[in-house]
């Protein structure tokens, strides 16, 4: 058993030394989303709006009546996380939800009036938000790196799964 361990943690020290987190692109790119969403906060003034809650207002804007799963799609998160916002931003009177009259199973989300005093209160900040974060890259890399998150989301290319999970 000793002799298992010492082993395995030779093997696993061996590993370790190798690795520099700094240089782990999913380590960067989380560290990257954290100082975007404090940037986001600073800048933004949005109270008590988070990022992601701003761009289901931004959809619901953007596509009147859209069904949960519409909106979901459209700014990428799980219809399940997509309507816990949505009952917080219900609660806040930003959005309402009325049956679907394309699919009674669904419902259809409307921003008030509240919502776009919102949107019209924090969106014009978006553009000093954008240059802020891309602020630390050289002004010639900015598009370049845009359209490589891009790639990596799949909103950009053609494949159809770009972003998809490993198989």
């Amino acid at each position: 058993m000793a002799a298992d361990r010492a082993e395995r943690d030779a093997r696993l020290s061996a590993i370790m030394d190798e690795i520099d987190l700094t240089s782990t692109t999913s380590h960067v790119l989380r560290r990257a989303h954290f100082r975007a969403e404090a940037l986001f906060e600073t800048i933004m003034q949005s109270g008590d709006l988070t990022p992601r809650q701003m761009a289901a207002l931004a959809a619901a804007y953007q596509r009147p009546g859209a069904t949960v799963a519409e909106l979901a799609e459209a700014i990428a998160v799980d219809r399940n996380t997509l309507t816990a916002m949505l009952s917080r931003l219900m609660a806040r009177g930003l959005v309402e939800r009325q049956p679907s009259a394309a699919d009674r199973r669904a419902w259809s989300i409307f921003i008030t009036d509240a919502g776009k005093d919102v949107l019209l209160d924090v969106v014009p900040n978006s553009e000093r938000l954008q240059a802020e974060i891309l602020r630390p890259l050289p002004p010639e890399y900015r598009p370049l790196f845009v359209k490589c998150l891009r790639l990596m989301s799949g909103l950009e290319g053609n494949s159809p799964d770009a972003a998809g999970p490993l198989s």
